[in-house]
Parts: structure tokens; C-alpha cells; sequence
């Protein structure tokens, strides 16, 4: 019995140095050699990896793994020492990642099967029987080689956080950087109901959103993103011979080119695109937000701050700053499904609109369920009506549902273009109408409509860099 129970525990110490030996080459292969040699890593690792996370061999850095691994095959008693080491800073790699990546990301069924791990290797690393496989019995000391390899451990498996207080350090001694980032104000705004706000404004029910805007904003440009068919991004402005006010916004998470949003669940863990927003806005621990916030934060920018606003079944944030004489809001909401997500920057001229105007734009905004394709003919043959009775702003706001739904259609791409070139306008984005109207004779080049205000346009696209006002 006693020997079958030391054959049992040789097969252990066979197989625990081994595992280590492999993920220390798996680590080196699929992690570090991609970030050295910067070539693509390798791909389908997840299972791979989330064995050895569950196993707990995970806790070894790659150099420890190579040391500990060695040391367990050739039975040198100091490699015993370092196994118990490497379990006992179990907790330090744990409190790091919720430090970098918050409390969304630990993964609790990982964590207690670590912990589990970590009191079965304890426990058996310390029996006596084990000892003495290993040759001798030494009592622990600190002043020795072995000793040494504690300590090394110890200090590795901090470094993480070590690193992260280096850098809040550094940067807010450097840089002026807050050492921690105040916490959004919240603030709950209710959907404008009272008619005696309704005479300053029209409702306009714009793609996938309604909203609020002043009467006499005009569509500027609306732009579908490149290979992403239901991402868009609209600009409306002031008629007039001056600009002041513009509103701009669109469907797309408002960090993605940071961060792309398909990545967050990774780094994360899965959570709501709110609750990733405002780990983007109140983390205080992760180096890469320093950079994403300072980008963020406007230079020169006189009061900026944070809020953290709910309306009804929405939620977001509302970031606000003045820029000489100019004053600007930029916003984010979501619906309660996480679904749908809007984001944008409200900019005014001092006087124009005022912060009681930006709240109301912002609380008036209401998610609509997406239309089909099928739905483009009748947004074009209202804006057909509309245009002919001379309500040329609400005739936009349909032939951009139409051009939305159907862009590769050319009687809707060009009707789209005619009612953004307001004659009366002095300024206008005219390099985008000629790429609309340029749209359409790809698509039908006979059209006779596109050619004529073409010719019409042209001369004045060259003045179209003195057109935004506001920055």
C-alpha cells in the first residue's frame, strides 16, 4: 500500500513540472514572442490558455515557470520552496486585474477553482513525504539561495501593481494628471413634455432616433461608415450666414477607435457598453485611460466635467467644457437593452444655445426600432410631398431616411443632395453634396438632374474650408 501511495505521488511530481514546462512554451509562442518579433499571435488559444488559468499553473510567470519546472524534475529541494512561494501571491495577480480592469472582469468561477488549486498544491507540497522525495529537510531561511528565490517570486508577482502606481505617479508628478479622477455628478432629466418649449424646436424622427432639434437646423452631411452598413453619423447646422450651432451624432460605441467595442468583452468581462463607458471614465488604474482621458480632455478647455445623466429608460454621460466663445457638450446614451447606443457633440456660440437648450435636445433623444429597406419608398415619397410644399428641412429629414435605407438607389441619393443645397445658405458642405450627386451618375449616368446641379455647384466647392465656424 505504501509503495503503490509513493508510486502515486512520483506520478504527481512527474506531471505538475511538466504542465508548468508547457505553459511556460505555450506562454512564449502565443504571448511574448508575437509582442517581441511583432507578428500576429497565434489565434484559438482561448481553451488552451483557460486550462491552465482553471488548473492554476497560470499563477507562474514564464522565467519562474522555466526555474520551478526544472527545479521539480531534477527533485532540488529549493524548487519546493518556490512552488509554496508562487501559491501564496495567489491573491496579488487578482487584486492587479481588478485594479487595471475593475470588478466586472474577474471571472469568480476561475478565481475559486484557483484558490481551490492553491490550497490542494499548500497542502501537498507540505507533507512530509514530499519533503523527503526531495532529498533533504532543510528549515526555510531567508539568508540563503533558496531564500533568494522566495523573495524574487514575491517581488515578480507584484510588479503588475507596482507598475500601476508607478505610472499614477509619474504622470500626475509629470504631468499635472489627477492622482484620482473625480466621480460623475448624477443628474436625471425627464423627456420634454410642455408645449411652451415645442414653438423653439421640431421633432424629427432621423434613422433609428427622435429627437428635438431648433427649428432651423439643417441637415450638413450624413455619412454610413465603410464596411459597417448600420453605422452612421449625421451633422446638422444653423441656417444662415454664420454658423452657431451644430449638433453632431451617430450610432457608434463613442470609444471605438480606441477601443474597439468587439475587444471589451475580453478585457472587461461581459458588461453593458454604460458600464464600459464609465470604467472608461472613472478607472483610475489603467495606464492606456491616462492617454484615452488626456485625449479626450480639450486644451484650453475652461471647466470640464463630467455627468452622469438619466432619462427615463436611458442612460449616459454628458461631458461639458468652454472654449473661449464657444461652448461644448459632448453626450452618450444607451437604451435599457444595450442594443442601441448613441453618442455625440452639441456646439454653440455663447448666447445661441444655452445649457438649458443642450439638456433639452439631449432628454428629448428616444430610441425607434430600426427600419427595413422596404420602408425607403415611403420615406422618399414624403419628402417628395414635403419638398413640393416647400418644407425643404422636413423634406431632408425623409430623403435621408430614404438614402439610409436604399443608398445605392439613385433617384433617393439624388433627392437627398438636391434639398441639402439651400440656395439662401451661404455656407454649405458642398464637397459632400458633390459626392452624392457624383454617387448618382455612377449609378445612373444619364441623369439629368444630377448633371445640371452639378455644373451648378462646382464652382463654389472650393470655398468650403471657410465654412465651420466652431471647432
Amino acid at each position: 500500500m505504501e509503495i503503490q501511495k509513493n508510486e502515486n505521488e512520483k506520478i504527481i511530481l512527474w506531471i505538475y513540472p511538466i504542465l508548468i514546462l508547457i505553459y511556460a512554451v505555450f506562454d512564449i509562442v502565443a504571448n511574448i514572442l508575437p509582442q517581441i518579433l511583432a507578428i500576429p499571435k497565434v489565434p484559438s488559444t482561448a481553451l488552451i490558455n483557460n486550462f491552465f488559468i482553471l488548473t492554476g499553473i497560470s499563477l507562474y510567470l514564464t522565467p519562474i515557470n522555466i526555474i520551478v519546472g526544472y527545479g521539480l524534475l531534477r527533485r532540488r529541494y529549493w524548487a519546493r520552496y518556490a512552488v509554496i512561494a508562487a501559491m501564496l501571491t495567489f491573491p496579488v495577480p487578482v487584486f492587479a486585474q481588478f485594479l487595471r480592469w475593475g470588478v466586472h472582469s474577474l471571472n469568480y468561477y476561475a478565481i475559486v477553482v484557483q484558490f481551490l488549486f492553491v490550497v490542494f498544491t499548500l497542502l501537498y507540497f507540505s507533507r512530509r513525504p514530499i519533503k523527503t522525495a526531495f532529498g533533504r529537510i532543510h528549515p526555510f531561511r531567508f539568508i540563503s539561495w533558496h531564500g533568494l528565490l522566495v523573495v524574487v517570486i514575491v517581488l515578480l508577482s507584484f510588479w503588475p501593481i507596482m507598475f500601476l502606481l508607478y505610472w499614477k505617479v509619474h504622470v500626475a508628478w509629470k504631468f499635472g494628471y489627477p492622482f484620482f479622477t473625480d466621480k460623475p455628478q448624477i443628474i436625471t432629466l425627464k423627456g420634454p413634455k410642455s408645449p411652451e418649449r415645442l414653438p423653439k424646436y421640431r421633432e424629427v424622427r432621423l434613422l433609428n432616433i427622435s429627437l428635438l432639434i431648433p427649428k432651423e437646423f439643417s441637415i450638413r452631411r450624413l455619412r454610413r461608415i465603410e464596411g459597417k452598413s448600420s453605422t452612421w453619423m449625421v451633422r446638422l447646422q444653423n441656417r444662415g450666414v454664420s454658423t452657431k450651432g451644430i449638433i453632431l451624432f451617430g450610432n457608434s460605441f463613442p470609444y471605438d477607435e480606441f477601443f474597439p467595442v468587439e475587444e471589451i468583452p475580453n478585457l472587461l468581462g461581459h458588461v453593458s457598453k454604460f458600464d464600459t463607458e464609465k470604467y472608461f471614465l472613472t478607472n483610475d488604474w489603467n495606464p492606456d485611460l491616462v492617454v484615452v482621458r488626456t485625449l479626450m480632455r480639450p486644451k484650453g478647455g475652461e471647466g470640464f466635467n463630467v455627468k452622469e445623466i438619466h432619462i427615463d429608460d436611458r442612460k449616459g454621460f454628458l461631458k461639458g467644457w468652454q472654449q473661449g466663445d464657444g461652448i461644448i457638450r459632448e453626450f452618450s446614451l444607451y437604451d435599457r437593452e444595450d442594443t442601441q447606443c448613441i453618442a455625440g457633440t452639441i456646439m454653440s456660440t455663447k448666447g445661441y444655445l444655452d445649457e438649458n437648450d443642450i439638456l433639452t435636445i439631449i432628454s428629448s433623444i428616444e430610441f425607434l426600432k430600426p427600419e427595413n429597406p422596404g420602408q425607403a419608398g415611403k420615406h422618399y415619397e414624403e419628402g417628395l410631398r414635403l419638398y413640393q410644399s416647400g418644407d425643404i428641412l422636413q423634406a431632408q429629414i425623409e430623403f435621408a431616411n430614404a438614402y439610409y435605407l436604399s443608398p445605392e438607389n439613385a433617384d433617393y441619393t439624388f433627392m437627398l443632395a438636391k434639398s441639402l443645397y439651400i440656395k439662401d445658405q451661404e455656407f454649405l458642405d458642398y464637397t459632400y453634396i458633390k459626392d452624392l450627386l457624383n454617387k448618382v451618375l455612377r449609378l445612373k449616368p444619364g441623369h439629368k438632374g444630377a448633371q445640371k446641379l452639378l455644373k451648378e455647384i462646382e464652382p463654389r466647392v472650393p470655398k468650403e474650408a471657410k465654412k465651420f465656424g466652431i471647432r
